[in-house]
């Protein structure tokens, strides 16, 4: 992905036609890059409405913006639904064990508790504090998680 900044417009000098930064993109090079001047704006793009020109560098410079932001978009989902499995996976784990009940998997994951040894060798008062859980419940539990480790 070269995904680096956010997409430049460039005009050329009337006088000598050298290219330099323009204040945005014509509405004319966002709709053949098939984008609305809305879309352009939430993407972040400025969108200059009193240009009037057209260059294939703009047009070229959106389609190619807006392909690397649908990769960023995908390369996220696909990392959330990591951090969902792995997620599931702690539950799953931590409810094996007898002295965790199902209700109480989750909270302890969202915790931060992952896995038997961290179970087993966590801070049982700010466990408590961050689940609602017992003292004496999580105690019960470390107990449990160290005869498993």
């Amino acid at each position: 992905m070269s995904f680096d900044i956010i997409a430049e417009p460039t005009v050329k000098c009337p006088k000598s036609a050298k290219p330099r930064r323009g204040r945005g993109f014509s509405r004319e090079e966002t709709s053949q890059a098939g984008l609305t001047i809305d879309n352009a704006r939430k993407m972040g793009l400025i969108v200059d409405l009193r240009r009037k020109t057209v260059y294939s560098e703009n047009i070229e410079a959106l389609k190619q913006y807006t392909k690397d932001l649908e990769e960023i978009i995908a390369a996220l989902a696909k990392e959330e639904v990591v951090v969902a499995s792995k997620a599931d996976d702690a539950v799953a784990e931590l409810s094996s064990l007898r002295a965790v009940k199902v209700s109480e998997a989750p909270l302890l994951a969202k915790a931060g508790i992952k896995s038997f040894s961290d179970l087993a060798y966590c801070d049982i008062p700010k466990i408590a504090k961050k689940t609602g859980i017992d003292e004496e419940r999580i105690t019960a539990m470390v107990k449990a998680a160290l005869k498993k480790v």
